[in-house]
């Protein structure tokens, strides 16, 4: 797959090597993760303005223009469609920081791993990390940096889990290490709210929109540990994979059959959201 290295774009033979050495010596690091639907950049803008947030906390500046990005991620999805045939696109945008304040663009293009139908119709099970992820009373959320500590120590004990959940230092539920988590109660969605340490992440804010335009009630607020194995379902949202259920907490069955039900129905109409939402797709085809 060819990549954009801060000027110029490389092949996978030319990153045998590893990626250029003053990439990986910088003070500062923010990143973005988007997918393709279609070939085409999902949320790109949402993706773009959480990046500038994020470098901005830093003291970076971003080094291109929105209409810059969509032109290379354009050109990037060109230049590798033929190499992964008809497979959607996983996009990284990473910004470094060459000198204070000064930042470089590198945008790493790889296949989307294969997605297995059984998540969506059979549920996944999770742990709970033995990690705390702050709230936002300690460290902002909303800064996307590689390497926190939280993640990396969770992702490395998922065993069998497809993902764990993580406390913040007062008990609550905050996120998982690459997801967010939605609980359903009394035909309500709840989920923890920003304060409580969970990244406002983009699928996150697109499931709420889904489910007001479905006038399904929606509540953001802190969530008790407890309330998770008390909630009559429970879905996970990240960029690949969008909606996951979830069925077993630790060895709690949560539910044997999502037929249907608040999961299935926000499952069964996001695909066809998305794709209709005029937001997602704002100036890709710049």
């Amino acid at each position: 797959m060819d990549c954009f290295i801060s000027d110029r774009w490389l092949s996978a033979d030319d990153l045998k090597g590893g990626l250029p050495l003053r990439t990986m010596s910088t003070s500062a690091v923010v990143y973005e993760v988007l997918r393709t639907y279609n070939s085409l950049p999902f949320s790109l803008k949402r993706h773009y303005q959480r990046l500038k947030l994020s470098a901005g906390l830093f003291g970076m500046t971003v080094s291109v223009s929105y209409s810059q990005l969509v032109k290379l991620v354009s050109e990037g999805i060109d230049r590798n469609r033929e190499k992964i045939q008809s497979r959607e696109m996983r996009i990284r945008i990473n910004l470094f920081e060459e000198t204070e304040g000064v930042s470089s663009l590198i945008l790493i293009f790889q296949e989307l791993p294969e997605i297995s139908r059984d998540i969506y119709e059979l549920g996944v099970r999770v742990g709970i990390s033995p990690h705390i992820r702050p709230s936002a009373a300690i460290v902002n959320p909303v800064i996307k940096t590689p390497g926190l500590p939280w993640n990396v120590l969770t992702r490395r004990i998922l065993g069998e889990n497809y993902e764990m959940i993580m406390l913040n230092e007062l008990g609550n539920i905050a996120e998982g290490s690459f997801s967010t988590l939605f609980l359903v109660k009394d035909e309500a969605l709840i989920t923890p709210d920003i304060k409580s340490g969970v990244l406002p992440g983009i699928t996150r804010q697109i499931v709420i929109k889904l489910a007001r335009s479905m006038e399904i009630p929606i509540e953001e607020r802190n969530v008790k540990s407890w309330e998770l194995f008390a909630a009559e379902e429970a879905f996970l949202t990240h960029t690949s994979a969008g909606i996951v259920p979830i069925r077993r907490i630790l060895d709690h069955v949560l539910i044997e059959d999502f037929t249907d039900g608040l999961t299935r129905l926000l499952l069964d109409n996001f695909e066809g959201f998305i794709m209709s939402d005029e937001e997602c797709w704002t100036g890709v085809d710049q």
